[in-house]
């Protein structure tokens, strides 16, 4: 059963944002700013864009 765009871009969104979690815990714990930044730019553009992919799901319904 193949998988939709949606399903896959969704996916890829959602890991890249759980890398920028990771990123940025790890950053934190080593206080290395530079690792915190970019988990945290990571993170925070992976669930903006979880949210407008929902978001536009429920619109489209």
């Amino acid at each position: 059963m193949p998988i939709s765009q949606d399903k896959k871009l969704t996916l890829f969104v959602v890991i890249g944002a759980a890398f920028g979690l990771f990123c940025l815990v790890l950053g934190a714990s080593e206080q290395n700013l530079v690792l915190m930044g970019a988990g945290a730019l990571a993170a925070l553009g992976g669930l903006a864009l979880t949210f407008m992919a929902t978001a536009r799901r429920g619109t489209r319904r």
